[in-house]
């Protein structure tokens, strides 16, 4: 079967990662997306449902964006993505965590320079779910200029809830830029175990806290949904991803 998108290895010493790229002719702006394999179609997802960001951005008409995807690695995809080691170990929960600045340099000296010099990219946004949206809140507070918005769905805070106590307390954040940030009523988290019927609510927690501490930093550009029967899944995040790459599409 013939990708739609080209795959190329990037690699920042011994930090490699597989990369997806759909860069139509017409492009001048690209949204960097977490997970790769679950960005473009299903039979590459990891769980069989993916973003589908192609099939989303022609229904949505828009021709000015290309989309990167960045794959994870199962064993090391929450040292990636989270800047502080996971704090639910009384429920036999852990995700590691506390490596995200290496996987950050990565995108900013590797991944970036690569695209600048492809492409003739004017800026850039960020999308993430789950840990990925720790991932990009983690790097829209490195106030990068070439990054004009974010996407954070579903983003679960509540992992390490003591370090984002802290971590709002001195993270600013670019408050010209334009975040969007989306939570289902209804999510759930795999493995959870006795801490599962407290997951949808600490969800939709998480992200009130996400928005409110945004606010308080400054950000006025912020856009909030809440789903309440959305569960945690691609299937639900694409009409929030379709309305980012439309906004994103409009930017200047």
């Amino acid at each position: 079967m013939k990708r739609p998108y080209e795959v190329v290895i990037l690699s920042k010493g011994d930090f490699a990662r597989t990369v997806r790229i759909y860069a139509p002719k017409h492009a001048n702006r690209a949204v960097i997306m977490h997970d790769g394999q679950n960005v473009f179609l299903d039979s590459d997802a990891t769980y069989n449902k993916s973003w589908r960001a192609i099939d989303v951005l022609k229904s949505a008409n828009i021709k000015n964006t290309a989309v990167i995807g960045i794959d994870s690695i199962d064993a090391t995809r929450g040292d990636d993505y989270l800047p502080f080691p996971s704090e639910l170990d009384k429920y036999g929960i852990s995700f590691g965590g506390g490596k995200s600045h290496i996987y950050a340099d990565y995108i900013e000296q590797t991944v970036l320079p690569y695209l600048d010099k492809r492409f003739d990219f004017k800026f850039y946004g960020m999308l993430g779910s789950s840990a990925g949206a720790l991932a990009t809140l983690d790097f829209a507070a490195r106030k990068n200029a070439e990054f004009k918005a974010y996407g954070m769905f579903s983003t679960p805070l509540f992992i390490c809830p003591t370090s984002y106590g802290q971590f709002f307390n001195s993270a600013t954040f670019d408050t010209t830029a334009n975040y969007y940030v989306y939570v289902g009523g209804n999510e759930c988290m795999d493995g959870a175990g006795e801490f599962s019927a407290l997951v949808p609510q600490a969800y939709v927690d998480s992200t009130f806290m996400l928005t409110n501490m945004l606010r308080k930093g400054g950000v006025t550009n912020i856009k909030f949904m809440l789903e309440n029967t959305a569960a945690h899944d691609e299937n639900y995040w694409r009409a929030p991803e379709k309305e980012f790459f439309a906004v994103f599409s409009e930017l200047s």
